[in-house]
């Protein structure tokens, strides 16, 4: 059926090529996303415990376990604060948002997205210039180029501002609720 119709009304067109593109590359990013963020928690965990079963089970420390740990955080918190912002879980203050009328809000929520995602360049800025000097310096216990934990500073700000980016401009387009109890979700 050409132009068939579905419960009374019309099928929508077809998306264009290139959104059809940019939306398969962001649902493969946010599983990419989802698979390391759940493959950090998964070393994490493991070389916390490994660390504590030879600590005390056996009288003797893993060399590097408890850094490589370490970094497995830090990447984990950095890149899941896209994945937070992605799920609606950052903490928001509505109490303004919620008493203005919807277009006054949507309007609002211009400055704020735009201070949001200047701090997030700053942040990757920051960490491109810290990765530099990363370069020269090793880890204590792992000995691995500093720059590779300090890449998570511009790779998080990155994905963030992506997905902040997405977020705000869903609510600011009208495409999602302003106010929604802890921020906007695009799914």
């Amino acid at each position: 059926m050409s132009g068939a119709a579905s419960k009374g009304g019309l099928l929508p067109a077809p998306a264009p090529l290139p959104l059809r593109m940019a939306r398969e590359a962001l649902a493969l990013l946010r599983r990419l996303v989802d698979l390391v963020l759940l493959l950090l928690l998964a070393a994490m965990v493991l070389l916390v415990l490994a660390q504590v079963i030879f600590r005390y089970g056996f009288n003797h420390s893993i060399a590097g376990a408890d850094e490589a740990a370490t970094f497995a955080q830090i990447w984990m918190v950095l890149l899941g604060a896209g994945y937070a912002m992605r799920q609606r879980l950052h903490v928001s203050i509505e109490l303004v948002i919620e008493r203005l009328l919807e277009r006054l809000a949507r309007l609002l929520l211009v400055p704020v997205a735009g201070l949001c995602l200047w701090f997030l360049w700053v942040v990757l800025q920051g960490g491109l210039l810290l990765m530099q000097v990363g370069a020269w310096q090793t880890s204590p216990a792992l000995q691995l180029p500093m720059n590779i934990p300090y890449a998570m500073l511009p790779v998080g700000a990155a994905y963030f501002a992506l997905e902040a980016a997405l977020a705000f401009g869903a609510a600011i387009l009208g495409r999602e609720k302003v106010a929604t109890g802890g921020g906007v979700r695009v799914d």
